[in-house]
């Protein structure tokens, strides 16, 4: 709806800036010159060549103008389009069957652990670490052929896929010092254990 009204409002300046131009151009190019007929009287005739050649190129502008802007949101969502579909085809999809499949797809035990994990990390990756830095559980910033980057306190990657990974890799030190060491909530384990 607003993508409308801008459009409209558009065409509307560029109606009244080209009507402005066509007169600008007629008060330029139309010069009156003095012209003596056959029987000797003069007249003054207006010359139309400039301005018929001015008019041509000004609807040739104008028209290539409207066609572009009328193609304009087409490519806009074509290239909008076809950037989601890349994006979406090269990683796995955040909900938690698409998480179980690659969580079994990495060799990580008890995937459903691992979901509930990152239920409570990360809300399946709606917050703002989940959503920015691709981790979905939590995962501190550590070397690892995985980890892209550093974002805050916790590790980023360029995919989910490659966050799955590298908790597959270090899912069994993680597990065995669960209560010790990486979870600050005294009752992380019982949360895990009420998820289902």
């Amino acid at each position: 709806m607003k993508r409308n009204v801008l459009f409209k409002r558009a065409l509307t300046g560029c109606t009244s800036l080209g009507s402005y131009l066509v007169r600008t151009i007629l008060t330029i190019s139309m010069k009156r010159r003095l012209v003596i007929n056959d029987d000797m009287t003069t007249c003054y005739r207006y010359d139309w060549k400039r301005v018929m050649l001015a008019s041509v190129l000004l609807n040739l502008g104008m028209g290539l103008g409207f066609v572009y802007m009328a193609n304009l949101p087409e490519k806009i969502r074509h290239v909008y389009h076809s950037v989601i579909v890349n994006e979406e085809s090269n990683d796995m999809a955040l909900t938690d069957s698409g998480l179980t499949a690659e969580l079994v797809a990495s060799g990580v035990l008890l995937p459903n652990v691992a979901v509930a994990q990152a239920t409570i990390e990360s809300g399946l990756g709606k917050s703002k670490v989940g959503r920015e830095a691709k981790n979905l559980f939590g995962i501190v910033f550590h070397r690892c052929k995985h980890v892209a980057g550093q974002y805050g306190a916790y590790a980023k990657y360029n995919t989910y896929k490659d966050n799955v990974k590298c908790y597959a890799h270090i899912q069994g030190r993680y597990l065995s010092n669960i209560n010790m060491r990486y979870a600050s909530d005294p009752s992380y384990v019982n949360k895990l254990k009420e998820m289902k």
